[in-house]
């Protein structure tokens, strides 16, 4: 533990100036991507971890995106997750680049199956913790490494209302206070039942870039792109971001254009672009904090039977207007990028890289395809 401790120490004071000077490093979550690496590297090459089950039984993590032929990569390109192979490996690269810079690892370099390792394991068993209570408006959701073989084998759920989410709470042991990292369950449990963990919130091809699986219903939808509102600020502070977070649209995931299989969008989207829409358009009114159930709806109702129907109407034009323009343009794109020989090939291929891989485009291919059917049967 004081070797984990050591790093710690290190690495917080060279993220404040090597990381910061020489390679341009402000983001928060690639400081703490690389805390992470270079603690879990120093104890992997410490034979006397206390931890050395787990680094054992994880040593053959790998992301299933870099682990991918030239002719595999092909069918990545035109889907939502085509540049996952480059995120990966800037990252990755980030961590075999930046190891230098430490004391610690100066005599004997990372090398890159190390770095890749380590990006893996964050990647696989790297868990999102919620704050204090009492902190959640000022500190973002983190993630953790927790070194348990017992957490191993623990399945993953993509709805984090089922799976047990982690937060950080103060606890009373004896006359002492604890921090410590707990889940809590939403529900009573009984002796026997099985918990999952929550990976995030990824799309199923997000899943595959990543773990080279998916699940079978999935209810973060398939997409990425961000409409971010010009009204909309990264300032938690700001009078237009604290409207904003009265309807839960506290983050940019909130304006991500995501859908499931049958081409319906996610109610986020729905709801934060409507409000942006009243927004920027000198229609907000406070009273549309109890309308929240209508701001939810999709597909729109034929008709609104309130004073304010126009305004309504209107801002459900735009939104299906923005919906179908992306879902054609994604449509297109994977229509452009796959040829029927490379089709065929991979359609009736045994290889189960090849069949995942092909799940997800297909996956998307029929996402789009209903979005697009979706969005024309929309009359406003």
């Amino acid at each position: 533990m004081s070797l984990t401790l050591f790093v710690s120490f290190l690495v917080a004071q060279a993220a404040l100036r090597t990381l910061q000077k020489v390679f341009n490093i402000t983001s928060e979550d690639y400081i703490h991507l690389l805390s992470l690496a270079y603690t879990l590297l120093a104890e992997r090459r410490d034979a006397d971890s206390v931890f050395i089950e787990w680094l054992n039984a994880t040593k053959n993590e790998k992301v299933f995106a870099l682990e991918l032929s030239s002719r595999q990569q092909q069918v990545l390109v035109g889907t939502t997750v085509e540049g996952a192979i480059q995120e990966m490996a800037e990252r990755r690269d980030l961590i075999w680049q930046t190891a230098p810079n430490l004391t610690f690892f100066k005599r004997r370099p990372v090398s890159m199956e190390e770095a890749s390792w380590a990006l893996a394991v964050i990647m696989r068993h790297g868990r999102v913790v919620h704050p204090y209570q009492d902190q959640r408006e000022v500190r973002d959701p983190r993630m953790y490494i927790f070194p348990l073989p017992e957490l191993l084998d623990v399945a993953l759920h993509p709805n984090p209302g089922v799976s047990i989410g982690f937060q950080e709470e103060i606890v009373i042991n004896g006359k002492r206070e604890e921090d410590l990292v707990l889940q809590i369950a939403r529900r009573d449990m009984p002796k026997g039942e099985e918990i999952f963990l929550w990976p995030g919130r990824l799309s199923n091809s997000e899943m595959i870039a990543r773990h080279g699986f998916s699940f079978r219903e999935n209810p973060v939808g398939i997409g990425r792109n961000v409409s971010q509102p010009p009204s909309w600020s990264d300032k938690k502070d700001s009078k237009g971001r604290k409207e904003y977070d009265l309807y839960n649209c506290s983050s940019l995931e909130d304006f991500e254009l995501r859908f499931n299989e049958r081409g319906f969008p996610m109610r986020s989207f729905v709801r934060c672009y409507r409000i942006s829409w009243f927004i920027n358009n000198g229609w907000y009114s406070p009273a549309l904090k109890n309308r929240m159930r209508e701001l939810n709806k999709w597909p729109p109702p034929e008709k609104y039977t309130k004073s304010d129907w126009l305004s309504w109407t209107q801002a459900d034009a735009e939104v299906n207007r923005v919906i179908l323009e992306y879902c054609q343009y994604m449509r297109q794109r994977l229509k452009e990028t796959m040829d029927a020989n490379t089709a065929e090939d991979f359609r009736h291929s045994k290889d189960p890289t090849d069949r995942v891989l092909w799940h997800m485009r297909s996956e998307e291919s029929r996402t789009f395809k209903n979005c697009i059917v979706q969005a024309k049967k929309i009359k406003t």
